[in-house]
């Protein structure tokens, strides 16, 4: 730090007995505080004019540093690196300034409470935060960060400094692909990790786990087994399409297990990794070295809790299948935990033994669907706060309502964006979204979630017409109908009771009230309308 560091501002004048100079450690630094009842500066209100340029920048450097120090590297490098600056102090308040409106989402949201006390903690004193975004310079930080990213000029293009500003890029062919290119590989590069990943994650944990109607079994029965392993369900098949979450329950049950009976013995592997082990084993057999014994001995003696991933890969592999035969029988003998996944029920797998078809279908089976829009949203909603990526809620419902089947493929849509807003130093608005996420305007017009679309995917399930939902009729079925969708209108769309109430015939918010808490009070109690209710929502 330099000597000109303007200590006089960051005194507390208080009377002592001792004067002259303390020691004050501050994050890691020592400043030397001057404790002078006498000092003229005492009674120095602080405002704006009572700090230079120089200062502002010393205090802003020294904020900095705490960040730094209390947050991850890529955080700070992503919301912090070049991107604020303090503009001024008063009395009340430090004012900032920021590179985008995202920095300043991501700021306001999660970093508020976290500069104030670094702040205090310099300053001796609390104050307000002011944040606001900057005109020209930001243009310049863009610039300079895609020029960073793409090492090619770049010419800014400002006609009104009140309309949007935009900018060009030189060898526009070049640089769009690899903006492209980069952006994409980032989406890539998450899917197919994700794929690959069957070692023990310490992220997927159960209270990270969206449920919802498709997925409450599987997440409850789980749970059940991880909080009493081999007692309650000895041996639990999951099984539904790929990237519903079946592997983020495996991942949740070790996490659980290893924090509550860390005594108990954990094998977590996959058939493929199942296989290729065994495979080495019998390959490095020689004479008296019996590796194959070895590996018997790993998973029937020193196993309490075997769980194996996508286990329809052992189809056609009869020495696997043996192997396999052999080792499902020695734990099930001993009451050890099995926990199997699958992209099929054991009876819909082709190639595989009868004997091991039997013993899978004496599992337990619980079968994952995909999820509904409400369960979408959700996941979205959580995974983009785990990621630091701020996205409006027009945005979560595009996505939600395009990507309809695979959990994953909504992550790898939710990166995808975020590389774009990191890469482009922008918000992700509409325009931006569906651009990345390749929509045609019919493709938006088909899936975007509207009160129409809801009431006419209503009307088709219960197939009465459209015309009657919004109408005046008071017959029980569409009334129940109308119910459902207005019920939907506002859990899923956050529509207020008036705009639904416009849409169904301008009717009063009242009555919307009254046919929204109907259906929440009827799927409480009636199994029957809350399966109704979910597979209205997987249409949608």
């Amino acid at each position: 730090m330099s000597n000109d560091f303007p200590f006089n501002h960051f005194i507390n004048f208080n009377d002592n007995k001792n004067n002259g100079l303390e020691q004050k450690n501050i994050q890691n630094h020592t400043f030397p505080v001057l404790e002078d009842k006498k000092d003229p500066v005492q009674n120095q209100s602080l405002t704006s004019d009572s700090f230079s340029g120089q200062e502002l920048k010393s205090i802003c450097e020294e904020i900095l540093i705490g960040l730094k120090q209390s947050i991850s590297p890529q955080k700070y490098k992503a919301f912090f690196e070049n991107t604020i600056t303090i503009t001024a102090i008063d009395e009340n308040a430090v004012y900032f300034s920021v590179t985008s409106n995202f920095i300043k989402k991501m700021i306001d949201t999660h970093y508020l409470d976290e500069i104030k006390q670094i702040l205090f903690t310099i300053m001796g004193t609390q104050y307000n935060l002011e944040i606001s975004v900057l005109n020209t310079p930001t243009l310049n930080s863009t610039i300079n960060e895609v020029s960073t990213h793409l090492n090619t000029n770049v010419s800014p293009t400002i006609n009104n400094p009140k309309e949007k500003v935009s900018f060009k890029l030189s060898n526009s062919l070049e640089t769009q692909s690899e903006i492209q290119s980069t952006i994409e590989s980032k989406e890539i590069k998450y899917n197919t990790e994700s794929r690959a990943r069957s070692r023990h994650d310490l992220t997927k944990r159960f209270d990270n786990f969206i449920v919802g109607p498709s997925n409450n079994m599987a997440h409850a029965f789980s749970l059940a087994i991880a909080k009493d392993p081999g007692k309650v369900y000895p041996q639990l098949y999951i099984h539904g399409n790929s990237g519903l979450g079946k592997t983020h329950l495996l991942h949740a049950i070790c996490n659980h297990v290893g924090e509550n009976n860390p005594h108990l013995r954990i094998c977590f592997t996959n058939a493929n990794a199942f296989m290729s082990e065994m495979v080495l084993a019998i390959q490095s057999t020689t004479g008296k070295d019996n590796k194959i014994s070895q590996f018997r001995r790993k998973y029937t003696e020193l196993v309490d809790i075997l769980i194996i991933d996508d286990i329809h890969e052992l189809r056609n592999k009869n020495r696997t299948q043996a192997e396999f035969f052999y080792i499902f029988n020695e734990l099930q003998n001993k009451n050890k935990q099995l926990v199997f996944t699958s992209d099929k029920a054991p009876k819909e797998i082709i190639g595989i033994e009868d004997r091991i078809r039997t013993r899978l279908s004496s599992a337990l089976l619980i079968d994952i669907q995909q999820p509904d829009l409400e369960t979408r949203i959700a996941i979205l909603k959580k995974k983009a706060i785990e990621k630091d990526i701020y996205l409006d809620d027009e945005v979560i419902n595009l996505i939600a309502s395009c990507v309809k089947t695979n959990v994953r493929e909504l992550e790898g849509k939710l990166v995808k964006l975020g590389a774009y807003s990191d890469l482009m130093n922008v918000d992700i608005d509409l325009e931006i979204a569906k651009d990345q996420l390749n929509l045609s305007q019919e493709d938006i017009d088909k899936d975007v979630l509207t009160l129409d679309l809801i009431a006419k995917v209503v009307s088709n399930y219960y197939k009465i017409t459209l015309g009657d939902i919004k109408g005046k009729s008071r017959k029980k079925d569409v009334a129940m109908a109308r119910h459902m969708a207005m019920f939907i209108s506002h859990q899923i769309l956050k529509k207020t009771l008036e705009e639904i109430g416009e849409y169904f015939s301008n009717r009063d918010h009242s009555t919307v009230i009254h046919g929204v808490k109907k259906i929440q009070n009827l799927i409480k109690d009636d199994s029957k309308i809350a399966q109704q209710k979910y597979e209205i929502e997987s249409r949608l």
